[in-house]
């Protein structure tokens, strides 16, 4: 298929600049330094895990950040820049559509950040492996791809925004936009929301639940959901623990696993199919 022909182009460019390399290199850094300073320091990973899945409370948070990051940064690029070099008439010249093309770039560079958090994970388990006596080997298969999944929600997100753009600079400040969208103003748009149903910006209890279905349709909450899915029952994230007590003791039915996954898959295929369609339609010059 043409589409994985694109892949396999792509991905082999990632091993030859290095970039699968880095990116190896930088989440096995990642949660070998993040679970000795939870070794050193307990504190940071919460009250309610205790050693055996201290891991868990003390990865998943900054993994909301880099991973973002990292899948933006891999996918900002992907179209833009070729359309931008003039290299995307060349390829579109060979018997690949434009449909072939998204859809390859999303599997070519889900791939590289798939491997790199998969290698890069793995050496991270050792680590874990050596420090915690009660290492769950399924919760961290499960941890690891719950993370693969949420990183290609960013990837897609990343190279749906470069098919609707014509050049990389316009890519770079939307790729800015959306990090910033979902971590600092979709918590300041959540505050109007938490004033128009309570009266006060302050969080206080019970949260209404207008305010709980928007804080979950935010693909960082819906990470740290679908995590707190595969934790035994009584465990929760830090953050989920704190969104059930300011609701009263109950979360929403649809403040589950399920729903997170959905809320995953949705950030992974709608704005990647509308950056199709306007791929599809623009003249390329």
């Amino acid at each position: 298929m043409n589409m994985v022909i694109i892949a396999k182009k792509d991905f082999r460019q990632a091993i030859r600049s290095q970039v699968l390399l880095g990116l190896t290199a930088l989440f096995a850094l990642f949660t070998t330094a993040g679970v000795l300073v939870i070794s050193i320091i307990p504190e940071l990973a919460g009250p309610e895990g205790g050693l055996g899945l201290s891991f868990v409370y003390g990865l998943v948070t900054p993994a909301t950040i880099l991973v973002p990051i990292i899948g933006l940064l891999v996918g900002y690029k992907a179209i833009a820049g070729e359309r931008e070099s003039g290299s995307l008439n060349c390829l579109l010249g060979l018997p690949h559509t434009r449909f072939d093309v998204v859809l390859g770039k999303v599997l070519g560079r889900t791939a590289v950040v798939a491997v790199s958090i998969l290698i890069g994970f793995a050496v991270g388990s050792i680590a874990i492996a050596v420090i915690s006596e009660s290492f769950s080997p399924l919760l961290y298969i499960g941890f690891t791809a719950i993370t693969v999944f949420f990183g290609m929600a960013f990837v897609s997100l990343g190279i749906g925004l470069s098919a609707a753009v014509s050049s990389t600079s316009r890519a770079a400040w939307g790729a800015f936009g959306i990090f910033a969208l979902f971590q600092f103003f979709w918590n300041l748009i959540g505050m109007v929301i938490r004033y128009a149903t309570t009266g006060s910006v302050l969080p206080r209890p019970p949260l209404s639940d207008e305010y709980l279905l928007f804080t979950i349709l935010n693909p960082q909450n819906a990470y740290t959901a679908a995590m707190s899915s595969l934790l035994p029952p009584g465990k929760s994230l830090n953050a989920a623990s704190m969104m059930a007590r300011m609701a009263g003791g109950e979360l929403p039915a649809y403040f589950n696993g399920w729903f997170a996954f959905g809320v995953l898959f949705f950030w992974t295929v709608v704005p990647l199919t509308l950056g199709y369609l306007r791929f599809r339609r623009v003249e390329l010059v």
